[in-house]
This record gives C-alpha cells, sequence and structure tokens, in this order.
C-alpha cells in the first residue's frame, strides 16, 4: 500500500496490518514510527512491542561487546552478527560500533541481557559501578545508580532478568565480605531493583556463597556458580524472578571441587551451559538440554593447537559449529564433529575485545518506557534519527 494512502484506508483490518508490522524487524519498525502519527502511535503500543518479540525472540541473535583501540586508547561498544550459512557469502559476519557510552568503558563489563535489553556497568576507577540498561537497536540509553544497600568494598556479582508475572525487569545484586583469614565469609545479601518503580529492595541472604561471574538468565530465572556452605561443594543456582525464591539445579557429571578448574555458566543454544576449563588448550561444555533435568547433561570437547588458547564459547551455528573467543584472536569456528576450527573473518572488525560477549535479541523494548517517572537519560540521537 502506498504511505500516502495508508490512513485513508478505513475497511483494511487493523489485525492485518499489525500482523503485517509485526514481521518486520526492529529498524524497519522504526522506520515505519517516522510515517505518521498513527503508525508511531500503533507502532510504539505496548502491546505490540510484545507481540512483535514473541515472533522474533528466538531469531538469531546479534552479539554485543566490548572493543578495546590501541590508537587512541579507548573502549567501545559493538555488535557483531553473525552471517555464516553454507558459505553463501565471504564473511562469517559483520560488526558494527555504537556510539552509546563511546570511550566511557574501560572498567566496563557486560552483565547480561533480556528481551533485547543489555545492562552494562561502568566502574571509571572505584568499587562502586554506574548502570546503564539500554537496546543496542533503538539506540535508548538509560543511567542508574546500584543499590544503596551493598557497603563499599564487598565482593559483588550481578544478574539481570525478567519478571513475566509483573511485567517487570530486574537487577539483582549479590554481595559479601571474606572474614579476616578469606576462609569464609559474612552472610551474602540479595538485592532486587525492580524497573517498575525506580527502588532498590533486600529480599534476605544468599545461602550460598557466590562466584564473582555475573548470573545468565533462563527459563524466566537467574543462574549463578556458587560455593556450598555445608560441603564446600559447587553448585549451580538459580533465583526465579517470578517468586524471588533459590533452588538448586542438578549438576553434570563432572568433578564439582572447587579447585578443578575455571568454571561459568552460559547460554547456548537456548540450553543452560557450563564452561569448564581444564587447560588453556582444553574446555569441556556441557549442556542441559532439558532445563532442570540432571539426565539431559551432555557434553562437547574443544581442545586447540598448544600455540592458542581458548576463552569460551560464544554461541552455536548450526548443529556441529560452535563460534569460540580465542586468546590473541576475536573468534573462530570450532566444527564439533571433524574436530577442525578455521578463522572467522569478521567485516570491519580492526580492535582486539574483551573476554565478555553476550548475545542479544533485536527488538523494541524500551529501557525508558517503565523508568519515565524516576530518572531517564537519553543518547545524543534519539530513536527517530537513530533509524
Amino acid at each position: 500500500m502506498p504511505v500516502a494512502m495508508a490512513d485513508s484506508a478505513p475497511d483494511f483490518p487493523q489485525e492485518l496490518i499489525i500482523n503485517i508490522f509485526s514481521r518486520l524487524q526492529a529498524k524497519s519498525i522504526g522506520k515505519c514510527r517516522c510515517v505518521s502519527k498513527p503508525w508511531r502511535s500503533l507502532l510504539s503500543d505496548p502491546l505490540f512491542i510484545k507481540a512483535h518479540l514473541s515472533l522474533h525472540l528466538h531469531h538469531p541473535q546479534k552479539h554485543i561487546l566490548i572493543s578495546i583501540s590501541r590508537s587512541p586508547p579507548s573502549s567501545n561498544l559493538s555488535v557483531v552478527t553473525f552471517t555464516t550459512t553454507s558459505g553463501s557469502s565471504n564473511n562469517d559476519g559483520f560488526l558494527e560500533k555504537l556510539t552509546l557510552l563511546q570511550n566511557q568503558l574501560i572498567f566496563a563489563q557486560i552483565v547480561g541481557s533480556c528481551n533485547g535489553l543489555v545492562l552494562v556497568l561502568t566502574f571509571e576507577g572505584s568499587n562502586t559501578p554506574t548502570m546503564y540498561l539500554m537496546n543496542p537497536t533503538t539506540r535508548e540509553l538509560v543511567k542508574f545508580q546500584p543499590s544503596p544497600l551493598v557497603w563499599d568494598d564487598a565482593e559483588t556479582s550481578y544478574g539481570f532478568g525478567y519478571d513475566s508475572s509483573s511485567d517487570d525487569y530486574k537487577i539483582v545484586t549479590l554481595s559479601h565480605d571474606w572474614l579476616l583469614d578469606k576462609t569464609e565469609s559474612y552472610p551474602a545479601f540479595v538485592d532486587v531493583f525492580s524497573w517498575r518503580t525506580g527502588t532498590w529492595r533486600r529480599i534476605g541472604c544468599f545461602p550460598y556463597i557466590p562466584s564473582s561471574h555475573s548470573g545468565v538468565f533462563l527459563n524466566g530465572s537467574i543462574h549463578w556458580l556458587a560455593l556450598s556452605k555445608i560441603d564446600g561443594l559447587c553448585v549451580i543456582i538459580a533465583l526465579d524472578m517470578s517468586c524471588e525464591q533459590f533452588q538448586q539445579l542438578p549438576w553434570p557429571e563432572t568433578d564439582n571441587t572447587p579447585h578443578n578448574g575455571g568454571r561459568k555458566l552460559v547460554v547456548l543454544g537456548g540450553c543452560l551451559g557450563m564452561v569448564v576449563v581444564q587447560s588453556r588448550q582444553h574446555v569441556d561444555v556441557w549442556m542441559m538440554k532439558e532445563y532442570s533435568v540432571g539426565e539431559s547433561w551432555t557434553k562437547f570437547i574443544v581442545t586447540t593447537p598448544k600455540n592458542a588458547s581458548v576463552w569460551g564459547p560464544i554461541c552455536l551455528l548450526g548443529g556441529d559449529d560452535v563460534v569460540l573467543q580465542m586468546g590473541g584472536k576475536n573468534f573462530v569456528v570450532h566444527n564439533l564433529k571433524e574436530r577442525t576450527m578455521r578463522d572467522m573473518v569478521i567485516a570491519g572488525i580492526r580492535d582486539k575485545f574483551r573476554r565478555g560477549v553476550i548475545g542479544f535479541s533485536e527488538s523494541l523494548v524500551s529501557p525508558i518506557f517503565n523508568s519515565q517517572q524516576w530518572r531517564a537519560t537519553l543518547p545524543e540521537d534519539d530513536f527517530q534519527n537513530s533509524c
């Protein structure tokens, strides 16, 4: 339909219009919002945004990461889109730099993502971070402060997730301090930030010793690795975003003593995964194919040449290929079946990246929508101009 006729077709079923719009990519929706006020109103409606999200949530993810430039020394956010599809392109992907938080990320970490939103912390030379919740697709950004309930110099790990029961995005901190002999710690406190109310509250104590890694969000819960205070073994703990209760998930058939290699949790192919670093050239990757079912844990092994070190898996490409981040390189493709490895060709990459690379789904979810009543900070370019 010509744009000029879009608003003069009263008999055109709105359900069909919504159905058509909901199948467009998020950036295309942004352009359509610029056509007319009725279109902008329709395409900014929270119900349409939810419908669009549900249709696109399981599409291939993009990945956000922090790049490190040497001249001049600075750090920036970038988005990588992998396009590997049976050799249909000369490149395996392409990179797009973001202007969000440009040159403000020297002491930063990407905590996690959920429904197209990404949580980034910047420490700016201190232990107290500044928090930013952003949508890399719409270029919207909100800045806010961490929990005032956490004392200075406490060891803190973070998590970010979505509460579907209240339609609320939540940020969680686990904070604790070690006793003088470093053999055990004080109780770890759990603080939750509600995006709807803009407030922090303490919901109780974490009955374990948390690791320093950020939690990963999956299946309505944030997951952390932790140490049991009873036997000192490693455990997987999940915090349900709706009821805000903890549960322990089954451990895979591997050693769970604290001294056995480095471990971290990831999300791979929509499954909870655990990376176990056995050596610089040997990494075990466990995947829980059926959530909370111990028997569904499966393992694949990644080995590299002696002159290379693997940092961990980023995502899966098809059934047999896994994207890895390597020491001294950015990305490689490891074929699990043929045990081969090759460098990825990403158009636009010039700088090296930090280890933190987080996948996110493109969406129209606004970090500003629920925060208009308290504190909101927009980037230089608004959503309309950035499209």
